[in-house]
């Protein structure tokens, strides 16, 4: 692994994203941002391409990280990998909607991560 792969993390749960973001850099990889409303990450995703995004369904602001998946997915093609603590059917049922490349129940095992990062990148 040559290039580090950009990682950005959309989660509401500051000690949360602060654990990922720890775990990940120790694992080598690089997280270009985090932050705790879709709309934030819409934004930045628009600015700065990251390679991969992990996010999570309930977020501070008006948008939610599926409807945040959904304006990203419009414009882009990177992948995204859901995090949740929720697994209702109607709200599994609209994660696949916008065909993620994962969906996580918390709380979410690193070395899980790393596999799927592994799958994506190489």
């Amino acid at each position: 692994m040559n290039e580090k792969k950009k990682i950005l993390i959309v989660e509401d749960e500051v000690m949360i994203s602060m654990w990922l973001k720890t775990q990940l850099e120790d694992e080598g990889f690089s997280i270009c941002g985090c932050f705790a409303s879709g709309e934030e990450a819409v934004e930045f995703v628009e600015k700065t391409k990251p390679d991969v995004i992990l996010m999570d369904i309930n977020l501070v602001g008006k948008i939610t990280g599926i409807e945040a998946a959904e304006k990203i997915i419009g414009k882009t093609k990177i992948p995204i990998i859901f995090m949740s603590g929720y697994e209702e059917p109607e709200i599994i049922e609209r994660v696949h909607e916008t065909k993620p490349v994962a969906f996580l129940t918390k709380p979410v095992e690193i070395w899980n991560l790393k596999l799927i990062f592994e799958s994506i990148f190489y």
